[in-house]
């Protein structure tokens, strides 16, 4: 991570990007004290290094703005900006990145795509717990975008995998308490296993999710054909991958028969 913000520093040249500059000198010294990683709890070191990467994409100088979602991939990839997510919702590691992403909608065509990939990547980090309520909040960003620039074919291309992989994850994950057949991941630190969600909360979620989805799509009935097929895609994502027994779940069948 020093080595992204060390580059992001020197690359920040000039008044106008006087902010990142500074903001990355605050970050490099918290991450350089010597009793960090003990004393600054995960939420406080993602914070101070994630304010000079968002810096950097409201930007849109593209050269600075590669070099955040670089380092918000290194912050991914890195153990000691991981915590347990027993903290306020504001500072756990999903929402302090979707809020450092928030501008995507209005950034170039590329860098949107680099986005989605980031975005997909928060999901397979070892500690993640992908659920409903998760998986709403990165669809939302990914909606937002692809409203924006889906006469582009690349993000909306992007746009539609990454919220396909995303809600067949959350399926396969739910089959896979059903049948109980989930392998432990030997990367995830003892502490932060058996945290995962139960068959019938993963149920609960996947209803929730449906459901946003089905209203979305109502709601979309008089907009561009092609928000409409996005729904479509994302429900028909979750409807052919889910276990049969989902027609078990009472929540589940009642939605399929309103809709």
């Amino acid at each position: 991570m020093e080595e992204i913000l060390r580059k992001l520093q020197k690359e920040a040249s000039g008044s106008k990007y006087k902010a990142i500059k500074e903001s990355c000198t605050w970050a490099l010294e918290t991450l350089g004290g010597v009793d960090t990683i003990v004393k600054i709890p995960p939420h406080l070191l993602r914070e101070k290094c994630l304010l000079p990467l968002q810096l950097a994409l409201e930007s849109k100088n593209v050269k600075l703005a590669q070099h955040a979602l670089a380092g918000i991939q290194k912050l991914l990839s890195e153990e000691r900006f991981v915590s347990m997510e027993t903290d306020s919702d504001e500072k756990q590691l999903l929402n302090q990145i979707l809020n450092a992403v928030k501008v995507t909608p209005s950034l170039n065509e590329d860098l949107q795509v680099e986005v989605m990939k980031v975005l997909l990547c928060i999901t397979y980090t070892p500690t993640f717990d992908l659920n409903g309520s998760a998986v709403l909040k990165i669809a939302e960003v990914c909606i937002e975008t692809y409203i924006c620039s889906c006469h582009q074919r690349s993000i909306n291309t992007a746009v539609r995998a990454t919220l396909s992989q995303m809600l067949s994850d959350l399926t396969l994950q739910l089959r896979q308490r059903q049948e109980n057949t989930i392998i432990e991941n030997p990367d995830v630190p003892q502490e932060f296993r058996n945290q995962g969600s139960t068959v019938e909360s993963l149920c609960d979620d996947l209803v929730s999710v449906l459901t946003v989805l089905c209203e979305k799509l109502q709601a979309a009935i008089n907009d561009q054909q092609q928000l409409q097929l996005l729904y479509l895609e994302c429900i028909l994502s979750v409807l052919s991958s889910s276990s049969s027994s989902m027609h078990l779940h009472r929540a589940f069948t009642d939605l399929i028969w309103k809709n």
